[in-house]
C-alpha cells in the first residue's frame, strides 16, 4: 500500500538528521500522534530560524509556497510549504510565531525542542509536541479542527 505521509516523512526526517536541524511536528499530524483520529491532511513542524539555510538548498525542488512571512488564518509567521509526492508539508521557523485566538488577540507561540516527546508513525520515530502545548495553542485557535483534537486528546495531559 502507498503510504504518501510514511514517504514524506522518511524523506523529511532523513534531510533533518544528516543537516543537524532540531525539529518538532505540530498541528493535526501531532495529534494523530498524540492519539487522535482525524485524517492526516499535512505535515507540521518547527525548525529553528537559524536553520532555514542549511534546510533550504535540500528541498528547494519541493516548495509549493516559498519561504516568507505570511499572516492568514490566525497565523502570524515565517514559514515554506513543500509537496513531496503530494504529500504537502508545512515548516514553520521559530522564534516569532504568533496565533490568534477567537477573540483577536495575539499570542506568542514559543517552541521549546527540549520537550519534544518521541512518537512513532508506522515505525519512524519523530520529535512531537507534548500534548500539553498542543492542546494549549488548540485551545486559542479554537477552530472546528482543533475542538474535535482537545476532545480527543483532554484526557492524555
Amino acid at each position: 500500500m502507498n503510504d504518501k505521509v510514511r514517504d514524506a516523512l522518511l524523506w523529511l526526517k532523513d534531510i533533518l538528521e544528516k543537516n543537524q536541524i532540531e525539529y518538532q511536528i505540530v498541528g493535526g499530524f501531532a495529534a494523530f500522534l498524540h492519539g487522535g483520529s482525524r485524517e492526516i491532511a499535512d505535515i507540521d513542524l518547527y525548525i529553528n530560524k537559524s536553520d532555514a539555510e542549511k534546510l533550504l538548498p535540500n528541498v528547494v525542488d519541493f516548495i509549493s509556497k516559498p519561504l516568507t512571512h505570511y499572516v492568514e488564518g490566525g497565523w502570524d509567521l515565517e514559514y515554506l510549504q513543500l509537496i513531496y509526492r503530494t504529500q504537502k508539508i508545512e515548516i514553520g521557523l521559530t522564534p516569532g510565531t504568533r496565533i490568534q485566538s477567537t477573540d483577536g488577540v495575539w499570542f506568542e507561540l514559543e517552541t521549546d525542542f527540549n520537550t519534544s516527546v518521541a512518537r512513532t508513525y508506522k515505525g519512524i520515530e519523530v520529535s512531537v509536541i507534548p500534548v500539553d502545548k498542543l492542546l494549549e495553542y488548540k485551545r486559542i485557535l479554537g477552530r472546528e479542527v482543533d475542538l474535535i483534537d482537545i476532545v480527543e486528546l483532554e484526557h492524555l495531559k
